[in-house]
């Protein structure tokens, strides 16, 4: 989610981050939410802050074993377990995240995500970094 590759988070980025997982804030809460999170009042999020929070515990509607099977559901035949490709996860994204999210925003969405060598999306480590082991 760090666009401009400056090892922190702006507002704009934590912003992106949090559409991404479904959490619709107001600006002036999401200016809040960051004022929490930035302990060293730097107005960016770094990896440390991010990490605090990530730790933190979360009530979530679904388990990682929910998040891993959706996954699993639409890579393709031939993937290498834990990976699918990035045009795939557009299209799965599209057709059963539009009431919530454009087609653009999806589409910028998957671009965040870091390709592998081999071409594809390793997903596992992203859903445990969210989702927690």
């Amino acid at each position: 989610m760090d666009r401009d590759k400056g090892g922190t988070l702006g507002v704009e980025e934590i912003k992106q981050l949090m559409d991404m997982l479904g959490m619709r804030i107001q600006p002036d809460e999401l200016d809040n939410v960051v004022k929490q999170i930035d302990t060293d009042n730097s107005g960016q999020v770094d990896f440390d802050e991010f990490l605090q929070v990530m730790a933190r515990p979360q009530q979530l509607p679904y388990t990682r074993k929910d998040v891993l099977r959706a996954f699993e559901m639409f890579a393709r035949n031939g993937e290498p377990e834990g990976y699918i490709n990035p045009e795939k996860l557009e299209e799965a994204l599209i057709a059963h995240c539009s009431d919530k999210h454009s087609p653009e925003e999806i589409v910028q969405l998957v671009s965040c995500l870091e390709v592998a060598p081999n071409g594809l999306i390793e997903y596992k480590s992203k859903v445990n970094l969210f989702v927690g082991k």
